[in-house]
Formats: structure tokens, C-alpha cells, sequence
């Protein structure tokens, strides 16, 4: 009997790992990290709006092998985890970690964000709408520049805060989690599966259009802000609140 293409697959790659188990030879690592590099280059383009500021994409794509490495050094194909579960959730903890060890000040963030955000409220009471994102930097006297600094810092710590609760919430149970998108593999715990629909659904509808935009369609925040006709400034705050809210919830989750 001829075997299926797939199968054939499945075989070569138990094969290459029992090889690496049993011999350690660098090249059969190798071949191993070659053939998962593309996980590295899918989690650093993801992330690649909140580090473009304090790395290049070169170097969180080492970071990445680095952890790649390491992965396949500890993996264990006998405990029967999907190995590109296991590498992606490790590899993107290490990129998270490497941000975090850059020029980042969560305090002056959070500092800076609310002075914006104060503001804005100001300014929305007193115009009647929501100002633009040159109304707010002339009021605070800084440069559109700063001001967009400012809202992407605090936009890229909200993000990391909730993609560590998720790599948390996934180590915990064993699975890649996608709350906007669900992997092709069954999910191994539906309560978390169900804990984050449910706090999707309670999102008001400018949340949810702005997550379901942004996770299931894939499209940038700018071209968000365009379609909703407000600010790129309001749409990164509405994503931000959006987070919060789901990170609360998966925080409640770990903690039972």
C-alpha cells in the first residue's frame, strides 16, 4: 500500500525528532529549526507594532531562535503536545520578555496616557465631540509626534500585558489560544474557550467591531480609524479598554 503524503509527513518528522533524541547531532537540530523557523518570523511580525520602537525586526527574530533553540531542547515528543503549540507559546513569552527588558517605562506610560486621556475628556466636553489628534497635542503643548509616542506606548503595553495572560492562560491548559479566531484543533479546555467568548460578548459594540477588525479581519488600527471616522488615537483607546476588560476576565480565570 502507498502511503498518504500526510502520513509520510508525520513519519519523517517522528523520525527526525527520535534521530535528534537519540543522537543530539547538531545538523538534525538544525534541519529541526529550519523547518519551524516560520513560527519565529509569524510571532515577530505580529508583534512588530509594539517593538518597532525599541528593536529592529532582526533582532527579535534572533531572539526567537534563541528560543526556538531552547524549545526543541526541552520538548518532549512522548508527553504528546503539538510541538508548534508548545514553540509558539515559549517563543512568544521570550520576545515579550526581550520588550520588556528595552528602554520601556511602564510608569511614565501609564503616567503620560492618563494626562492624554484627561484631556481628551476635557476637550470632548467643551467641543461637544471628540477632538482630533492635533487638538489634543496643541492643548497639551507637545508635538503630534510625542502625542503619538505616547498613545502607542500605552496601546503596546496594554497589548503585551494581555498576549502574557494569554501565554499564561495556554501554558496552564496546553493550547494555542486564539479567542478571535479558534485553532483547527479541538480545544483542549472550553470553559477558557468559553470565559473569553463570553467576555467578548459583553464588550460594548465599538469594542467588539474594533477586536472583531482588528483580530478576525486583520486590519491595521489607521485603516480602523478611517473606517469608524474617529481618530487613530480613539481607536487604540478603544482596543486598550477592550483589553482590559478580556485580560480582567482571563485574570479572574487564573486565579481559580
Amino acid at each position: 500500500m502507498i502511503l498518504s503524503e500526510k502520513y509520510q509527513t508525520v513519519v519523517t518528522d517522528n523520525e527526525l525528532w527520535e534521530q535528534y533524541y537519540a543522537s543530539r547531532d547538531i545538523k538534525i537540530r538544525n534541519k529541526i529549526i529550519e523547518k519551524y523557523s516560520y513560527l519565529v518570523k509569524i510571532i515577530a511580525l505580529k508583534f512588530r507594532s509594539i517593538y518597532q520602537q525599541y528593536g529592529d525586526v532582526e533582532d527579535i527574530v534572533n531572539e526567537g531562535i534563541i528560543a526556538l533553540m531552547d524549545v526543541i531542547e526541552k520538548y518532549d515528543i512522548s508527553k504528546n503536545i503539538k510541538f508548534e503549540t508548545y514553540a509558539s507559546i515559549r517563543i512568544k513569552g521570550s520576545i515579550i520578555d526581550y520588550v520588556r527588558k528595552q528602554d520601556w517605562i511602564p510608569r511614565k506610560v501609564k503616567s503620560d496616557y492618563k494626562i492624554v486621556k484627561d484631556a481628551e475628556v476635557l476637550l470632548s466636553n467643551k467641543l461637544g465631540r471628540d477632538p482630533k489628534d492635533s487638538e489634543v497635542a496643541e492643548y497639551l503643548k507637545i508635538d503630534i509626534n510625542e502625542y503619538n509616542q505616547i498613545i502607542n506606548n500605552a496601546y503596546g503595553n496594554s497589548l503585551l500585558s494581555f498576549e502574557e495572560l494569554l501565554g499564561e492562560a495556554s501554558i496552564r491548559n496546553n493550547v494555542t489560544l486564539n479567542p478571535f479566531n479558534l485553532p483547527e484543533q479541538e480545544m483542549e479546555d472550553k470553559e477558557l474557550h468559553k470565559v473569553l467568548s463570553d467576555s467578548i460578548n459583553n464588550l460594548n459594540d465599538k469594542e467588539k467591531l474594533v477586536i472583531s477588525l482588528y483580530y478576525k479581519e486583520e486590519i491595521k488600527l489607521k485603516e480602523i480609524a478611517e473606517i469608524m471616522n474617529i481618530s487613530n488615537s480613539r481607536v487604540s483607546q478603544i482596543h486598550t479598554a477592550a483589553l482590559h476588560k478580556l485580560g480582567k476576565n482571563i485574570k479572574n480565570y487564573l486565579k481559580r
